[in-house]
């Protein structure tokens, strides 16, 4: 009885023949061979796959957009998108050009995350889920660092400030519920019987300074919601 990778069988205790040994030994080199052959055909095959057919640009994440009035309800693909001030997009939360980075999967969620451009950037947030986006949401809230300026939290709360001349304030972001200004007067008299100062006026959009003082200038802060 033979194997089917060699020609000659031997039973054991009895005495092989030279020759029936010698053509074993050739039939299993013919084996790996042909075996070897076969392998280096399909690793051949595999790395011509990989260089013809496998697109590389497909690995990359990041894209330069460069068309008007794209939608950011369209973009649901994972990556990060770019768009210049002239190429601004519909639906961004805020701005003219940013950053726009795409994550997760439409049969679950998928969340974009919103970098505004600048030197003090903005970040928003949103989700799509069941069929339908969210509203943008801050993340890092809104800050103006000029004169008179603001910082407003995700959570509401507001602090705006300033230096002003003049008697009437006039709040950069009014307030919608509560407003507790603080002002410290800048310029004073000996004379005690001119030198009251306080509000005469407050609002949620600001407030009216009435001195009997010297007053030259102010600076103020307001906390609020």
């Amino acid at each position: 009885m033979t194997n089917s990778m060699i020609p000659y069988s031997f039973i054991p205790g009895t005495k092989a023949k030279a020759n029936e040994v010698n053509a074993n030994f050739i039939a299993l080199a013919d084996k790996i061979d042909a075996n070897k052959s076969s392998c280096d055909t399909n690793i051949s095959d595999v790395n011509e796959i990989l260089e013809t057919k496998a697109d590389k640009t497909e690995l990359i994440t990041e894209f330069t957009v460069t068309e008007s009035d794209t939608d950011l309800n369209d973009y649901k693909t994972k990556g990060t998108y770019i768009f210049s001030t002239l190429y601004t997009p519909v639906n961004i939360p805020t701005g003219t050009s940013g950053v726009l980075v795409v994550t997760g999967k439409e049969e679950s969620e998928i969340k974009q995350i919103w970098f505004c451009d600048g030197d003090n950037p903005e970040i928003y947030t949103r989700t799509y889920t069941n069929s339908a986006w969210g509203t943008w949401n801050s993340v890092t809230g809104k800050v103006s660092k000029t004169n008179q300026g603001y910082i407003k939290f995700p959570n509401g709360l507001l602090i705006e400030w300033g230096v002003y001349v003049g008697s009437v304030i006039t709040y950069p972001i009014a307030f919608t519920t509560l407003a507790c200004p603080i002002f410290s007067k800048n310029g004073w008299t000996m004379d005690t019987t001119r030198s009251d100062t306080g509000f005469s006026h407050q609002s949620l959009t600001g407030f009216d300074i009435g001195s009997g003082g010297l007053f030259y200038n102010m600076n103020w802060i307001a906390i609020g919601y």
